[in-house]
């Protein structure tokens, strides 16, 4: 499996990507905040034999570069919405893990008649929830800590929020190397944008013409209630079990078989 690169957007973005498989329909994975299109190479070599997939990496993460000072959930869905464009790709259904779940929708909302659907991965949780005052001032005093020293902010929230007990070692080891060498500007102004995006989800699942589904899993609850208030399209939650906030990396073999549920179910 090989990473390519294709230039979009004017040469003003480079796109590094993995791709392989030759069917009808495209799967584009989009991964989350800090890390890469190599979290999706377990998916890639197993959907690969029925679908075309590709795995990106989003501009400023892995090995993607953009000249640009604007990390916004908007302007990375004109880079996907532009990949998709330069690749021709055909049939395209989106998985976008994390942040990229409100790329996704951003994408989603652009009305490409490329895009079929849309899968998010652990994200969506929380679409009418009401965070306590402590909560909220957990959240508030996190973005000038990892402001000021990025590298062990970004880490030591990996550890307190994005991990299970059964989460493996390996992966806990990955994600947090991966945060602390992330570019500490672009990671910065990135989960800044996506949480004041995320105000607006609900608003947003309103005009969502998709069925929006979700493979989610059970570390934190899904708020349910929220995604029937507002996904006017309908909705699908599928819950991955004992896993935190990577589970196709921490169940490989269990989240391929529920994507592949969900893939039929859209047929």
């Amino acid at each position: 499996m090989t990473a390519k690169q294709i230039t979009i957007r004017d040469k003003q973005v480079e796109i590094n990507y993995l791709q392989q498989g030759q069917g009808d329909t495209t799967l584009l994975f989009l991964h989350g905040w800090c890390i890469d299109g190599t979290y999706w190479k377990n998916q890639v070599e197993y959907f690969s034999e029925n679908y075309t997939v590709c795995a990106i990496d989003l501009p400023g993460f892995g090995k993607s570069k953009a000249e640009r000072t604007n990390w916004t959930i908007e302007e990375y869905a004109h880079d996907v919405s532009a990949f998709i464009n330069a690749m021709d790709l055909k049939n395209v259904v989106i998985v976008g893990h994390s942040m990229a779940g409100e790329i996704m929708l951003e994408t989603a909302l652009t009305g490409n008649p490329k895009i079929v659907g849309i899968v998010g991965v652990d994200n969506f949780k929380s679409v009418d929830v009401s965070y306590t005052p402590e909560q909220l001032k957990q959240m508030t005093d996190f973005f000038p800590m990892l402001e000021k020293d990025f590298k062990n902010s970004a880490p030591a929230y990996a550890d307190l929020m994005l991990f299970h007990p059964t989460t493996p070692k390996e992966v806990k080891d990955r994600v947090k190397t991966d945060f602390a060498n992330s570019d500490s500007a672009i990671g910065y102004a990135s989960c800044l944008n996506q949480m004041q995006y995320a105000y607006a989800d609900a608003q947003r699942l309103e005009q969502l013409n998709y069925k929006l589904y979700l493979i989610n899993s059970d570390a934190f609850p899904t708020n349910e209630v929220g995604l029937k208030s507002h996904c006017k399209t309908s909705f699908q939650v599928e819950t991955i079990a004992a896993t935190g906030h990577y589970p196709m990396l921490e169940k490989p073999a269990e989240f391929n078989l529920i994507l592949e549920k969900v893939l039929s179910a859209m047929k």
